[in-house]
């Protein structure tokens, strides 16, 4: 194990589904989790994003179990989960010692911070294609759908929607990507706009 990083500790803790982050427009690469208030993404192995139910709820109980590193060097602190499954919603004094052991977990470091906190900075954006291919096959009323529902869910001022030019995918058109994560997406659907949604930006 590289000296930077901390001793590795099991993880096993109950936390509130906020959405996920994919890779390549279609895996699920992390889960969005609350866990004591503190938003922390759990990374999914392979086996277990193959797997995954997307039509989880937001806002659904997990019970997480897998490890946790502290990179000491980047004060960051790295959930990967081996398992996860829907539970009820857990009482107060419950969630709180399980957010608990993860508190104790970055107090090995002053500075430690959840993998998202690195990450939250970075401007929420989608890269609309706008050429022939994708305007003729429905980008455009994919734009429109994009816009209508920023505005409806008061997340205007936090995501921005940006026309470009070819994405190089005219054959799967229409095609966008969510940025900053550089997720792509292709043979977009009206119907699948406000999942798209859900999915990187969470119900409002």
């Amino acid at each position: 194990m590289p000296k930077s990083f901390g001793q590795c500790a099991d993880l096993q803790v109950v936390a509130q589904f906020l959405g996920v982050i994919l890779k390549d427009g279609y895996r699920v690469k992390y889960l969005r989790v609350a866990i004591a208030s503190q938003e922390y993404w759990v990374k999914l192995p392979k086996e277990l994003s193959q797997s995954f139910d997307q039509t989880l709820s937001i806002g659904s109980w997990l019970k997480i179990e897998g490890s946790q590193i502290l990179d000491r060097k980047k004060g960051i602190l790295k959930l990967e989960a081996s398992s996860f499954s829907l539970v009820n919603a857990p009482n107060d004094e419950l969630n709180g010692k399980l957010g608990g052991k993860l508190e104790a977990s970055l107090s090995h470091t002053a500075d430690a911070q959840p993998l998202v906190e690195k990450r939250k900075n970075k401007a929420a954006c989608i890269l609309i294609c706008q050429k022939s291919d994708c305007w003729q096959q429905g980008g455009k009323e994919v734009y429109q759908r994009l816009e209508q529902e920023l505005r409806d869910r008061g997340l205007s001022d936090r995501v921005q929607i940006q026309k470009t030019g070819c994405q190089k995918q005219c054959k799967q058109a229409p095609n966008l990507v969510v940025m900053p994560n550089k997720d792509r997406h292709s043979r977009v659907k009206l119907s699948q706009v406000d999942s798209l949604l859900n999915r990187y930006f969470g119900l409002n």
